[in-house]
């Protein structure tokens, strides 16, 4: 592909991005996606198809480009496999800090019919065995709960996505500033204990 044509689309897709996650599929126009980022509309049907396919190619890319799991996440993790849970969750927590769209476009996504979203099946594939291993590690060593891999990995992540996602309400409702650190902090740390408390006493039924 021509280097030009290469530089809109990397445009289209920047725009898209953010415009997707501020106002969502239904929320978000062609024409308006077209004159922030500064192309013809017809440059995007070119491209992408419909406003459906780039809405899937723009979450798609962020999955792509966004790394929850930092290397040095992982070295820390490695080095101190006690404390995995906590580690992880902070690594996750301040991931959605600095990557709003991210957490904004998953939002908007599950709002949207689920075979848009077919694309992400596999999109996590190499990262997620990253922290398998990591937790097969913790396992062994009797440091974690008799947890499955799949149950600990959606507690992390919805954990850290209701967090961010909900900061607003749970402010009011609950009286938590969950953004904070320090508050934060505390709270992975607890789930770090429980977690690791379980490994030895195993889950009550």
């Amino acid at each position: 592909m021509q280097k030009r044509a290469m530089e809109t689309q990397t445009k289209i897709l920047g725009t898209a991005m953010r415009l997707f996650s501020e106002h969502g599929l239904k929320g978000t126009t062609v024409d308006r996606i077209a004159a922030e980022a500064g192309v013809n509309k017809q440059r995007i049907y070119a491209y992408f198809g419909s406003k459906e396919k780039l809405f899937v190619a723009a979450l798609t890319r962020v999955f792509q480009e966004a790394a929850p799991v930092s290397q040095s996440m992982l070295d820390e993790a490695r080095a101190d496999p006690e404390h995995l849970t906590e580690i992880l969750l902070r690594g996750f927590h301040n991931f959605h800090a600095v990557n709003p769209q991210f957490w904004r476009l998953l939002a908007w996504a599950n709002l949207e019919d689920a075979r848009l979203l077919e694309s992400l099946r596999d999109v996590r594939t190499g990262e997620n065995g990253e922290i398998r291993r990591l937790f097969d590690r913790a396992r062994a060593g009797g440091r974690l709960a008799d947890i499955s891999f799949g149950n600990y990995l959606f507690t992390l992540l919805a954990v850290s996505w209701f967090l961010r996602s909900n900061a607003l309400t749970l402010r009011y409702t609950m009286g938590r500033n969950t953004v904070d650190e320090n508050s934060a902090g505390t709270l992975f740390r607890e789930l770090d204990r429980i977690f690791a408390r379980n490994a030895a006493e195993g889950f009550s039924r």
